[in-house]
């Protein structure tokens, strides 16, 4: 397994698609139930965001320039299925490697195979607790996701001045993470920080989603631990 990306591309675009498909059911049987993960959004509202990331990304894809951002030049499909099933179609009709926009260093079509596996699989999670319930992420999955959202903040985070160490129970991973001259260091290693959070991979996953720490055991100064949650969307 290569800790740096766990989960091969090919289980990541299975990924994409049976999120995506959850999340498309789950929130249209009841479009005006707010999420409570993201209480500024209803169903309808959470789809419509989904709609118009689905539509960048494949837009990215198509245009394959990897030196700028592509506005996209076709417009939304219909509904959220059929934006799913062409952002589906063109990962499909491209190799992974191939080249196209993105924020980070990696600009190929690999970087967007990845951020819409997490993207989908979080946000099936916000729009199934609407219905009560939540489905597990398979833990490799999980780590992967914590990997990207480690790896991946965004340029203008804010790291807190404080260090936390990051350890799951149900698979391989650990992390150290310590902010110095406003960059992130991170380390793949067990140690003493500041704080502390241990649990399952799916639970750390969620958390630096800012999705709580419900399931999570958590050592170390509060205020640390709830400003680590915080270091992205």
């Amino acid at each position: 397994m290569n800790q740096n990306n766990p989960v091969e591309f090919k289980e990541l675009l299975v990924a994409v698609e049976q999120a995506g498909r959850s999340l498309i059911d789950s929130a249209e049987k009841d479009l005006d139930a707010i999420v409570p993960t993201c209480p500024e959004w209803n169903n309808l509202e959470l789809l419509n965001h989904m709609k118009m990331v689905w539509w960048f990304a494949a837009s990215q894809i198509a245009a394959g320039n990897e030196h700028e951002r592509t506005v996209p030049s076709d417009e939304m499909k219909n509904s959220p299925l059929e934006q799913l099933e062409h952002l589906l179609d063109t990962f499909q009709i491209n190799d992974f490697s191939s080249p196209c926009w993105s924020w980070t260093t990696n600009r190929t079509v690999g970087f967007w195979v990845r951020r819409m596996a997490h993207e989908n699989t979080v946000h099936n999670w916000d729009t199934e607790g609407t219905l009560g319930a939540h489905s597990s992420v398979p833990p490799l999955l999980a780590v992967d996701g914590i990997e990207e959202k480690l790896f991946m903040h965004p340029a203008d985070a804010d790291f807190p001045d404080a260090s936390i160490h990051l350890h799951c129970t149900d698979c391989e991973g650990e992390w150290m993470l310590a902010s110095s001259g406003g960059e992130l260091e991170i380390k793949r290693e067990h140690g003493k920080g500041d704080a502390a959070v241990r649990g399952k991979a799916e639970d750390i996953l969620l958390y630096l989603w800012g999705r709580g720490q419900e399931n999570l055991e958590c050592f170390g100064d509060e205020e640390v631990i709830n400003a680590w949650a915080l270091i992205g969307p």
